[in-house]
């Protein structure tokens, strides 16, 4: 199994993050992707990732942490040189936490757009956030098309089957995590089934988002598999070929 998206240097797991890698073959993962979310964390996964044999990483900034990006943050990102950086992101767009959480879409859109064209400097695939930002998350990556040399993946895929249309027509991946095994989560069910098997991946986005039937627990990559459970179950599969068909979907689009 591949969690593709995970935080275990969240607050909530750091101090037991050295453990869930050294139990993840026990656990049945083959690696995991450890997703950055603002400048500092970017250094921090590198550094993580570094040091355990089957942990990779991204560099790249959230949107809710979009004003913290700078100039700054570009120049180490052209300088550092890890062969365990196997993504740009997760950056993209979140309406939803706009003006609470997160700054204003005038903030997020630009600095999407200089992380959509530093990935494609880099030679790195996008792993993309889009929360309540549907039709823009998409019309930025279509006007930018051209720096869409490396991959594209949505992650924790929340829209309909009908909007995944768009996505892909930009041959995106598709990474759905637990919320697809909670209550009344029908349109997460037609999504999966949209999906191409080609480009379908699983992800735990640890501590957040646990599965169905850990749901009151904080989310850790183990739990994966009752992420794939549930996919074969929508997919009429069986477990061990979801599982082989997400595994190579993953190690295809971070390279691995």
């Amino acid at each position: 199994m591949v969690d593709s998206h995970t935080h275990i240097l969240d607050d909530s797991l750091i101090d037991r993050a050295d453990d869930i890698v050294r139990n993840m073959k026990a656990d049945g993962l083959d690696f995991i992707v450890e997703i950055s979310a603002d400048p500092q964390e970017s250094k921090a996964c590198v550094e993580f990732a570094s040091k355990h044999k089957d942990v990779y990483c991204t560099i790249g900034v959230h949107p809710i942490f979009s004003d913290q990006y700078n100039d700054e943050f570009e120049t180490w990102a052209r300088t550092i040189k890890s062969d365990k950086i196997k993504a740009f992101g997760e950056c993209g767009l979140d309406y939803y936490h706009e003006g609470t959480r997160a700054p204003s879409r005038e903030v997020q859109l630009p600095v999407f757009i200089r992380q959509i064209k530093l990935a494609n400097e880099l030679g790195l695939p996008l792993v993309i956030h889009s929360r309540d930002a549907c039709v823009e998350t998409y019309n930025i990556l279509k006007e930018h098309q051209q720096y869409l040399n490396n991959g594209v993946l949505l992650h924790c895929f929340s829209y309909s089957a009908k909007e995944e249309e768009m996505y892909k027509s930009l041959d995106c991946y598709f990474a759905f995590g637990g919320s697809i095994t909670f209550r009344n989560c029908d349109i997460a069910t037609e999504a999966v089934r949209n999906t191409p098997l080609d480009r379908l991946l699983v992800e735990t986005d640890a501590p957040y988002l646990a599965p169905v039937p850990v749901r009151r627990n904080i989310n850790e990559p183990k739990y994966v598999r009752y992420i794939i459970e549930h996919i074969a179950k929508i997919l009429n599969m069986t477990f061990d070929e979801v599982e082989k068909i997400t595994t190579e979907n993953a190690k295809r689009f971070f390279r691995v």
